[in-house]
């Protein structure tokens, strides 16, 4: 991503929350010429230290993709991550039973090599902190936001540490995001009562580039392939069942783990690391308040059925950027009303289309009760035997919504 020429004046920016999508934000703004601060309420790793071990992945489409290529941080990840050739989507009554309906959608039926890559979440996080570091970027850790106070045309954002001052603020710090609270911006909140287990795991069957994604009573069981003969696993449950899961000793967890994936990647190997987390759908009534902006999970907490979660993400970080950089090129102020209102009817819709998608696909995914279950067998079958209405699915998941005016698709 080029830089800004007009240097007339710096812009701060503020951004808080280290995840993939602050990173990536702080990042495309330190390469348009922006002063940048990241604050976490975490500590951050110390640059050139290892990511630590997690058990999520990321299945990135290839327009998140597109976004890190120009964010030169991709050929430090590609190493790591495995391209997503094909999805395979299940019904099952039971786990152990027969398929009720098998449908694979295949890259190459809309021109496409892959779909994405498969990567862990760590990788990701280190290669965005190592590439803001030599950016020049400022790095806050353990500085929880305490408040946001509006003072002379900026922000003061004032944390655990001190205080921080900018021309505009990106709230990037998830689900229970300090700053949207400060900001007095509403969310819509939706428990599913339920939670995700993620690891990663070695198996003795190749998984060929092929996503397996089983529907069964309780969640969706996905397999997601990673580099040689490796996979992740979402294993979605109800929250007690998940919650026993987690705590059973290795060897029985394992036991679990291994007749639930046998059929279709054989014996398991080694298992990663073990990580939980609830499943609760949330969506911000507004994208923005004056001289702040939401990205990610403090707008927008997806269900991981369809990969939309960082990948919407992405999105919305792509399109702030993009309108930062026109303002700079007018040679105007990055937190002004039109930029934001601009920002936000750019995302707004296409945020909320994406959130009413993956909750209706991880009801129906999760359904028990026979009627939906037989629909849900159904609808696969006819997407199996109709090839047009399966490119038509894919088409509509991976691209976005229609543009706006006056707003570059670059994703």
């Amino acid at each position: 991503m080029e830089r800004a020429s007009n240097a007339a004046s710096v812009p701060q920016i503020a951004v808080v929350g280290a995840g993939p999508a602050g990173l990536a934000a702080a990042l495309a703004l330190a390469r348009l010429g922006c002063a940048v601060t990241v604050l976490d309420a975490r500590p951050l790793p110390e640059a050139g230290k290892p990511p630590p071990e997690e058990g999520r992945t990321v299945a990135l489409l290839e327009p998140a993709v597109a976004l890190l290529m120009r964010l030169q941080v991709w050929d430090r990840l590609v190493g790591a991550a495995e391209p997503l050739r094909a999805l395979r989507i299940v019904s099952l009554r039971e786990d152990g039973g027969a398929p009720e309906a098998d449908v694979c959608f295949e890259a190459r039926e809309i021109g496409l090599a892959q779909f994405g890559y498969n990567l862990p979440v760590a990788t990701l996080r280190a290669a965005l902190l190592d590439a803001l570091r030599a950016e020049g970027g400022e790095l806050l850790g353990e500085a929880a936001v305490e408040d946001v106070v509006r003072e002379r045309g900026r922000v003061l954002l004032v944390h655990a540490r001190g205080t921080v001052a900018a021309d505009l603020v990106i709230a990037a710090d998830g689900r229970h995001s300090a700053v949207r609270r400060a900001l007095g911006i509403a969310a819509l909140e939706r428990p599913t009562g339920r939670m995700a287990i993620a690891l990663s795991f070695a198996h003795a069957q190749p998984h060929g580039g092929v996503s397996v994604e089983l529907h069964r009573p309780g969640g969706a069981f996905t397999l997601v392939p990673l580099p040689g003969q490796r996979s992740s696993l979402v294993w979605v449950e109800r929250e007690a069942e998940a919650e026993r899961l987690l705590a059973l000793p290795e060897d029985a967890f394992r036991d679990e783990l291994a007749r639930r994936i046998a059929p279709w990647l054989g014996a398991v190997g080694a298992i990663g690391r073990r990580d939980g987390y609830r499943l609760v759908g949330l969506l911000a009534d507004r994208l923005v308040a004056p001289r702040a902006a939401l990205v990610g999970e403090a707008a927008h907490a997806l269900s991981p059925v369809g990969a939309q979660g960082l990948n919407t993400s992405l999105r919305d970080v792509a399109v702030l950027t993009e309108l930062v950089k026109a303002a700079r090129a007018r040679g105007e102020d990055p937190g002004s009303p039109r930029l934001l209102l601009a920002y936000e009817r750019a995302r707004l819709a296409d945020i909320r289309a994406r959130f009413a998608l993956t909750q209706g696909l991880a009801a129906l995914a999760a359904s028990g009760f026979a009627p939906i279950a037989a629909g849900r067998a159904l609808g696969l079958r006819l997407l199996a035997a109709v090839p047009a209405a399966r490119t038509a699915l894919m088409r509509a998941l991976l691209a976005p919504l229609p543009w706006p005016p006056g707003v570059p698709a670059t994703l």
